[in-house]
């Protein structure tokens, strides 16, 4: 038992330490906006600027196809290590890179490359740290276990924004856009060589060593999962899409509404939405302990209906300008995104077999992530600069779960199969 706490702690950890170097982009993105896209209005700027967002969003989906084989023919441990190397190398490059003024249009292109190089590592990595902890702990125990997952990658995203709140607070505006904007980067390249080491001294999972040991490793675990498990990638898909939709407006793109569109000043939009992010984090970790007294369909059920009945009043809040308003409108949605993106890795590990587990979630969650979580911020901001309504996110996530939530009861039906199906191939006692 020791031995599995350790490997989910050193998991959570590695995925932290990568979650950090991956949305520090997003955390910069309006001194991004003004240093390599300084010829565009404010508006499109940023709008550009989001767009190389969605880029490294873009790339999961063949990040978590290249990884998925290599994971389900070689292992669960050697693909997790590599992919934080290779995420360590784009984040380094970022933080070094010349911005436009002083090569001019290359700058962007540069960007935007290695922005589809962190990509295409993170699509690898969280798709395998699932897998990893999921086929290492009981699955009485697998819905607190993989929100330890969450939990870690949460407060990767609450290191870097308090980093970027300090740096901002700290630096003047010249000084920051000199220089100070670089640090982050840098600090991130850094910390993802040490998670790399952190995750050499984990071992492989039980249940890919039986297949490994019987000869039963699928040759092409992509072409099996195609060919026999679509109705599964669709219902995965949806959910996915759904958590990653929300995780992007509600965590990641909120302290750039809170400044851009809302008027808070950057600090204070930075620190506020680190308290929230925190404490969603936190009910990741309640969110999980519900999945295991209970099942993750009936905890995504629910979540997805109070997001729906929540989504306006929170936005509400958040758009009022008084401080304490937009505190309880971050606070009421932490626990609401907590039991919906806390449901996803238990869902997806029950509806995938071993041989093709990585695979399967690298594909499902990667293209619900990259289509939902990387255009939402783009979606939103541009609706919001057409119309002039400030609460569009708040229809945007109504629409997005009643478009959704028969996906969810459909995946109820689906994974009742599976356990049944399971229960027949049980050898006689």
């Amino acid at each position: 038992m020791q031995i599995k706490k350790q490997i989910v702690i050193s998991t959570a950890i590695g995925g932290g330490l990568e979650f950090f170097d991956f949305v520090i982009y997003l955390f910069l993105s309006p001194i991004i906006a003004s240093l390599f896209f300084p010829n565009q209005k404010n508006g499109l700027a940023l709008l550009a600027t989001l767009g190389g967002f969605a880029a490294g969003y873009f790339a999961r989906p063949l990040g978590g196809i290249l990884y998925g084989h290599f994971g389900d023919r070689l292992g669960r441990v050697r693909t997790l290590v590599f992919s934080l190397f290779l995420m360590a190398i784009p984040t380094f490059f970022i933080g070094c890179l010349p911005t436009y003024s002083m090569i001019g249009a290359i700058a962007p292109i540069l960007l935007i490359i290695f922005r589809f190089a962190q990509g295409l590592a993170m699509g690898g990595d969280v798709p395998g740290a699932i897998c990893f902890i999921g086929e290492h702990v009981e699955p009485k125990q697998r819905g607190f276990m993989t929100c330890c997952l969450i939990f870690g990658m949460n407060m990767g995203a609450v290191i870097a924004s308090v980093l970027v709140a300090t740096l901002t607070s700290s630096l003047t505006t010249s000084h920051m856009l000199e220089w100070g904007w670089r640090i982050p980067f840098l600090v991130g390249a850094l910390l993802a060589i040490v998670g790399f080491y952190i995750r050499q001294c984990t071992s492989e999972t039980p249940e890919f060593k039986k297949y490994l040991e019987g000869g039963r490793l699928e040759r092409w675990p992509i072409k099996t999962l195609l060919d026999n498990h679509l109705y599964s990638i669709g219902l995965g898909f949806a959910v996915a899409g759904l958590a990653g939709a929300l995780t992007s407006i509600l965590s990641l793109f909120m302290s750039t509404y809170m400044s851009h569109y809302i008027g808070i000043k950057p600090n204070i939009a930075l620190w506020l939405n680190s308290i929230s992010i925190c404490t969603y984090s936190f009910c990741c970790l309640l969110a999980g302990l519900l999945i295991d007294r209970f099942n993750a369909i009936q905890i995504l059920r629910i979540g997805a209906s109070a997001i729906f009945l929540l989504a306006f009043p929170i936005f509400e809040m958040v758009s009022s300008h008084h401080l304490l308003l937009v505190m309880l409108g971050l606070l009421i949605s932490a626990p609401l995104l907590a039991s919906i993106m806390g449901s996803i890795p238990m869902l997806l590990i029950q509806l995938f077999p071993t041989p093709i587990r990585y695979s399967g979630i690298g594909v499902t969650y990667n293209f619900g992530f990259s289509l939902f979580a990387g255009t939402s911020p783009i979606l939103v901001a541009f609706f919001i600069s057409t119309t002039g309504i400030k609460i569009i996110p708040a229809f945007y996530i109504m629409f997005l779960v009643v478009i959704v939530f028969p996906f969810i009861l459909l995946l109820n039906k689906k994974i009742t199969r599976i356990k049944m199906q399971r229960v027949r191939r049980l050898p006689a006692v």
